[in-house]
């Protein structure tokens, strides 16, 4: 398996494909010397979170093929039958994910989990502190479709 463009920048960096984003980036921020402190840390930590998601998710969306989308509703306990893209944008809309935890679980090839409601996921996500940043995220891509906001 190749690596995501994040990681590709790291020639002498061997990431383990099925350990969680968040490991593999202290990984290779400590062999990088990088510090929680220094004052890129959280810019390079962001830069580092969207190119996995685009590595695992940018397909979906770079091809605009039906069958990418309803793949990727079936993964997330959807119906795979959605009749077209703009539908399955609809129905991804209702979906609550933690983006790390979608992330992790493509890494891993584990069942994807999914939380009932925003209130949910918002508990989850607070709790465990697996926050996505949410720079830079544009019109209706994918990930702004994922996004919730978490308070």
């Amino acid at each position: 398996m190749s690596q995501s463009f994040f990681f590709n920048g790291f020639p002498d960096f061997h990431q383990r494909h099925d350990a969680p984003i968040l490991d593999e980036f202290r990984r290779l921020a400590k062999r990088q010397s990088w510090r929680v402190k220094d004052r890129d840390f959280k810019e390079i930590r962001r830069e580092c979170l969207q190119a996995e998601f685009e590595y695992h998710f940018g397909g979906i969306e770079a091809g605009n093929k039906l069958a990418g989308w309803q793949g990727l509703c079936a993964e997330l306990g959807l119906s795979p039958n959605i009749p077209s893209i703009k539908q399955c944008r609809k129905a991804l809309k209702r979906v609550h994910v933690n983006i790390l935890d979608l992330i992790d679980d493509r890494r891993a090839g584990r069942q994807i989990e999914t939380y009932s409601s925003a209130r949910a996921l918002a508990d989850y996500t607070n709790e465990h502190k697996r926050y996505f940043p949410l720079d830079d995220t544009q019109g209706e891509s994918l990930i702004k479709i994922l996004l919730k906001q978490i308070r």
